[in-house]
């Protein structure tokens, strides 16, 4: 019997892929934004520049922790070094506060928290990951937005360390700890700073109304991978599909069951990936029964050499008018050259 991945049509729709190398048809690896929902609880855009105000905001160069802006810095660099922006952008007021250990940003159907813990004073990063959903564990319990939705996840040096002792798979480990049997796992990203280990950065969007979880067709779940792939399997849904419309993805790269795909090969993980996402989004279709369109994509680049390559094949993979950042960054798994996490709003019905 066939594995049920194997027949996942190759593509979707009228997709057409140009030559590997080809020019980019963009100067920058920021796009402008497009037009958008209004009513929709979430925007994301990125610009150069810091907005004015925002459920929340990331700047992504070098340093980590809270600028003078309030923005939340990401040692995440661009192509050419220059800053770059990402706001979520909420249509109702935002209240802020501190609570849980937490910096938190709320309206009417969003929370926004974010954590950034010293790894060395909870005694390393499986300590630190512990400690982080302990603190999750509670927010949710007693913010009134008892549903998590995506939870992102910055750490330093992630494959530093041979076999279990690699720093992501301690990371799922102490992950793992804090979680109940059970507990719905919301989408994710894992991703590392190219930086030497010392601060375990994570931040969370949460929702008042629970969503439902999607699967890929062409992959094992995270959660399921065999003992090989670390002693706690990756704790994470491939997305998360809201009751309005809108499909949250996790770091989606070129793993096809639960192997990685062309690992000496850039931009056939690319194209993989690609193949990955449109089963994904096909899934959340037929389930939520509306279209869904790409609104953001981030995609991480591990290295630099590779910038080039990604961004003429993305410029052919992705719709033009959808905002796409890319920046350098270190995957999950050592053999990962590139990922990519997005949002997909739904087609207004007319």
């Amino acid at each position: 019997m066939p594995e049920p991945w194997a027949a996942v049509p190759r593509y979707r729709g009228t997709r057409k892929l140009a030559p590997l190398h080809v020019p980019s048809r963009h100067a920058l690896f920021i796009q402008p934004p497009r037009a958008v929902d209004a009513t929709l609880p979430l925007r994301i855009r990125y610009s150069t520049d810091a907005a004015p105000e925002a459920l929340a905001s990331f700047a992504y160069r070098a340093g980590n922790g809270s600028s003078a802006d309030g923005n939340l810095l990401l040692s995440l660099p661009t192509h050419d070094g220059a800053p770059a922006h990402e706001h979520w952008q909420a249509p109702n007021p935002v209240t802020r506060r501190s609570a849980f250990g937490a910096r938190i940003a709320h309206d009417d159907t969003l929370l926004y928290a974010e954590w950034s813990l010293d790894e060395a004073a909870h005694g390393g990063i499986e300590a630190a990951a512990t400690e982080a959903y302990r603190q999750i564990a509670v927010l949710l319990a007693d913010s009134g937005y008892p549903h998590p939705v995506k939870i992102w996840h910055y750490l330093g040096a992630i494959n530093d360390g041979a076999g279990d002792d690699e720093r992501y798979r301690r990371f799922c480990v102490g992950r793992a700890a804090a979680l109940d049997p059970g507990q719905p796992l919301p989408a994710a990203t894992a991703i590392g700073l190219q930086t030497p280990p010392d601060r375990l950065t994570v931040f969370l969007l949460a929702a008042k109304v629970a969503g439902t979880r999607i699967e890929n067709p062409r992959q094992v779940p995270a959660y399921e991978y065999p003992r090989a792939y670390g002693p706690a399997s990756p704790s994470f849904s491939r997305a998360m599909l809201m009751p309005w419309g809108q499909l949250f993805v996790s770091g989606t790269a070129a793993v096809v069951g639960y192997e990685t795909k062309h690992p000496e090969n850039t931009g056939a993980q690319l194209r993989e990936l690609a193949l990955n996402l449109d089963a994904l989004v096909a899934k959340a279709e037929a389930i939520g029964g509306r279209q869904l369109v790409p609104a953001a994509l981030k995609v991480y680049v591990r290295r630099r050499e590779d910038l080039a390559e990604v961004e003429a094949l993305a410029a052919r993979l992705f719709p033009a008018d959808c905002p796409r950042l890319t920046v350098l960054a270190d995957i999950s798994r050592a053999d990962l050259r590139v990922e990519v996490e997005a949002l997909y709003d739904p087609v207004t019905r007319a």
